[in-house]
């Protein structure tokens, strides 16, 4: 009995006939590629929501500071070197006071965001131009 299973096996060609390893690389090529489609639409989406999130936050945070009057202080440096000089502390307080900072963090926040997204569309542009 034994030995006709082994004549069994010698006789037994192994023959792909079926084209399964070629199937399985061709469906990992595929997600792959709707992987990259998806994240680079989510990284451009981001990038455009954060571009006009910017927009508008540095145009608040330049309104914001005209109506504070950082502007005017930070031209004081530049006018009259001494007195800045004698009231530096007083100076610096009242340059801070006057500096919007919720604005200010907000613009810079949306900046990151966009830069972010800029460096992750790079990379997927760069992902679809290797499996090309």
């Amino acid at each position: 009995m034994e030995q006709n299973l082994q004549n069994l096996f010698k006789q037994a060609m192994h023959q792909p006939g079926s084209r399964l390893s070629g199937d399985i690389f061709s469906l990992i090529e595929y997600k792959k590629a709707k992987i990259i489609k998806v994240k680079k639409f989510g990284y451009l989406g981001l990038s455009i929501l954060s571009l006009s999130g910017s927009v508008f936050s540095i145009w608040g945070l330049i309104e914001q500071s005209t109506q504070l009057g950082f502007f005017k202080y930070l031209s004081l440096a530049f006018s009259d070197g001494g007195i800045i000089a004698t009231y530096w502390k007083e100076y610096t307080l009242s340059l801070v006071d006057s500096l919007p900072v919720a604005s200010l963090g907000m613009s810079l926040f949306l900046l990151f965001i966009l830069f972010i997204s800029i460096r992750g569309i790079s990379y997927q542009f760069k992902n679809k131009i290797l499996i090309a």
